[in-house]
């Protein structure tokens, strides 16, 4: 079985390691901010905002929380300011993920091939796989999440596993917005699933050391991180509740008394609808086999599942074998997989988010390897067809995951490049070769945050980029939700705002931006075209 195991870690590797400086296409802003702040705490023991080892990142004004951050120090040290050694995190801490859910999985169930199976499933799972070859944080709790709770169960007999888990419970509200809300949860499940067995007096230490982390991260959240939170949450909807108010006024011009509209049409009533709405589609069929997620960003693909059409019948056996066991560890599980889109149902945006409910992960693996398993075992009442039966799976299952290959390797850098923002290092790297030709370089804010390409691919000098952004914290003060929302704002010889309005700057001016970007008297010295062949960024001279 150890062999096995091992086979499939190496496997998961490659899977997440090979080619990630180019799959997924482009490289997003986030990531580029990932990048830079590990560069910058680095070189100066700040992140680009200068503050000395931060608890929350400021980032583009959105807070994020800072465990990847921190990660990426050891591979920018070692191997540069790159997108390999920015991404690298996370191919690492996503193979760990696969030793991890085969570790929960076998002390869960006490049963090393219902183990193995779950490790498999995650290795070629095509939702981990996407999440784990980005810098994207929302990966890190597949790791933190089921190793923590192992360490947990560990910990019962053996004590100093239960620090180990406090540590990574601790460090897993570090990483990501929706890991900050379920953790606590998965903790109560843990303690429900123990009870009985464990004394909380036995274990005062991990107590408090998870204690620690906890207040502290609601102080974080206080003081700044929450507001991110509080802006994407569906209780601060971006038509400030007109909708509520336009329902009432509808049923009070047909008739309906005020006070009587209100019973109908109010902000508990919205909220809970819109809860529910969101909620269910994360459990939903179409996100877990058929559609998945609704965006190209984050590097997955949208009209293709999280898990794979074979594995259907592995979670309805599971389920149907549940109802009529109600086997406690798989209670466990199932909580698991019901507290998971919470996170993902509090906030705005287009729905079918794969990286806000990525905490659902790895339970769902372990519930379909669980449904995969009985249905091994009842072949074995087939006798002589059980090996037909199983090569056809295999084949089948070969087939999907191919298939998922040629989509992610083939068709997905076309349709995913705009959304991942293809084309902002061609761009940058080559206004870095010609910068000395001009005396101003105006960058449009179209192309999103560009300050951060700007200092991640010329490794800018982290403590000159710090005297800076002591400027941009205008738009704090303006109201403003961002640092590229400024009209104008600069780095060096870099300006970053309307490349339309260039009165009043030295010359020989370098214009960067998209199509409409470009005033009629400049002259275009490079087009940056998208992996279709589009030109989406013009470079042009004034």
């Amino acid at each position: 079985m150890r062999i096995w195991l091992v086979v499939v870690v190496a496997c998961a590797f490659l899977l997440r390691v090979v080619g990630i400086a180019s799959y997924p296409v482009g490289f997003t802003p986030d990531e580029a901010s990932w990048g830079y702040d590990a560069y910058s705490i680095l070189k100066t023991g700040k992140d680009q905002w200068g503050q000395t080892f931060p608890l929350t990142l400021r980032s583009f004004g959105d807070f994020k929380l800072p465990l990847y951050a921190y990660l990426t120090v050891p591979s920018v040290a070692v191997l540069g300011l790159n997108e390999f050694a920015t991404r690298l995190p996370n191919a690492v801490v996503g193979t760990l993920a696969v030793i991890a859910t085969y570790l929960l999985a076998s002390e869960l169930f006490k049963n090393k091939k219902l183990a193995l199976i779950s490790a498999v499933l995650l290795t070629a799972s095509p939702w981990h796989i996407t999440l784990s070859r980005g810098a994207f944080e929302a990966n890190l709790t597949t790791f933190f999440l089921p190793f923590g709770a192992w360490a947990f169960l560990k910990g019962i007999e053996k004590p100093r596993w239960m620090l180990v888990s406090a540590l990574c419970f601790g460090l897993n509200i570090y990483t990501y917005h929706s890991a900050r809300l379920v953790t606590p949860l998965i903790i109560g499940g843990l303690l429900w699933f123990t009870k009985g067995e464990l004394s909380l007096r036995k274990y005062k230490l991990p107590v408090l050391v998870f204690s620690l982390f906890f207040v502290v991260a609601l102080w974080t959240t206080f003081a700044g991180a929450g507001s991110r939170g509080a802006d994407i949450a569906i209780f601060n909807p971006t038509d400030k509740w007109s909708a509520v108010a336009d329902r009432r006024y509808e049923a009070v011009l047909g008739g309906l008394p005020d006070t009587l509209s209100r019973i109908f049409s109010n902000k508990f009533i919205y909220t809970t609808k819109l809860f529910a709405t969101n909620y269910v589609q994360y459990l939903s069929p179409e996100f877990l086999f058929f559609q998945g997620v609704g965006e190209w960003t984050y590097g997955m693909i949208p009209g293709r599942g999280v898990l794979y059409l074979a594995e259907i019948p592995f979670v309805l056996v599971a389920l149907w074998s549940y109802l009529k066991r109600r086997e406690k560890p798989l209670s466990f599980i199932l909580l698991w997989i019901l507290l998971a889109p919470i996170p993902a149902a509090l906030t705005k945006g287009p729905g079918f988010a794969g990286n806000r409910s990525a905490v659902m992960m790895p339970a769902i693996q372990i519930l379909s390897a669980y449904g995969a398993l009985i249905l091994w075992n009842t072949t074995k009442l087939w006798r002589g067809k059980k090996k037909w039966w199983l090569y056809g799976y295999v084949a089948a299952s070969l087939f999907l995951i191919g298939s998922f290959a040629e989509d992610y390797i083939y068709h997905a850098p076309k349709h995913a490049a705009d959304s991942m923002l293809y084309g902002r290092k061609e761009a940058v790297e080559y206004v870095a070769s010609i910068e000395d030709q001009y005396k101003t370089i105006v960058i449009n804010r179209s192309l999103s945050e560009p300050q951060i390409y700007v200092a991640f691919y010329n490794k800018w000098d982290p403590a000159n980029y710090q005297k800076e952004t002591k400027d941009w914290l205008r738009y704090e003060a303006a109201g403003m939700s961002f640092v590229d929302q400024l009209g104008k704002y600069r780095l060096g010889k870099y300006v970053f705002g309307n490349t339309h309005e260039t009165e009043n700057l030295e010359k020989p001016i370098l214009l960067v931006g998209g199509v409409r970007d470009i005033p009629q008297n400049a002259k275009i010295v490079k087009e940056v075209k998208s992996v279709d062949g589009r030109a989406v960024i013009f470079v042009a001279g004034k």
